[in-house]
């Protein structure tokens, strides 16, 4: 999937949940964090980048496992209240929309052929709902129905998040 169908989703859903703002913020940078992850990988350790990233892409960072202890630790695991300079809470929200934005990652990268690894150290057991190519119309079709159904239940937060971006509040 591409990165304006990760983000807009795993957004949309945070939104839904009625994840506090720096949980949404941050799950608009988990969303993408697992290809932005491998893609350093790839300069990190090839010479030629894309090369590298087609051997790395959708490995370990994309293990729902990886995601999903992230989501849950920031959720259960108790921090100092000034931990790292920020409020407990705070960390905790953000850590918690970090790893909500990587399992949406994950899940819509499980709904393409190419699918996401069931282990995270094979690349040759991947699961795949296979309903839609990266890119292609299917794709696009799912982000708009998203983007429908969230404005049918949402509708306020969905005016709010239409000025945000159209006017670049953020």
């Amino acid at each position: 999937m591409r990165w304006i169908t990760h983000q807009g989703v795993a957004v949309m859903a945070a939104i839904a949940l009625g994840m506090p703002a720096p949980a949404v913020a941050a799950t608009w940078a988990g969303a993408v964090l697992p290809d932005v992850m491998d893609q350093k990988i790839a300069a990190w350790a090839f010479r030629n980048k894309q090369a590298g990233f087609n051997k790395v892409h959708r490995g370990a960072t994309h293990w729902f496992g990886l995601w999903l202890a992230l989501w849950l630790g920031a959720l259960f695991i108790g921090v100092p209240e000034d931990f790292l300079g920020m409020a407990a809470e705070v960390w905790h929200s953000m850590m918690a929309g970090l790893g909500f934005g990587g399992l949406t990652h994950v899940l819509l990268d499980m709904c393409t052929p190419a699918g996401v690894p069931m282990v995270p150290w094979s690349r040759k057991n991947k699961v795949s709902l296979n309903l839609c190519k990266t890119g292609s119309w299917g794709e696009y079709a799912f982000l708009g129905g998203s983007f429908l159904l969230f404005i049918i239940f949402f509708q306020q937060e969905a005016w709010l998040l239409w000025y945000i971006v159209s006017k670049k509040v953020l």
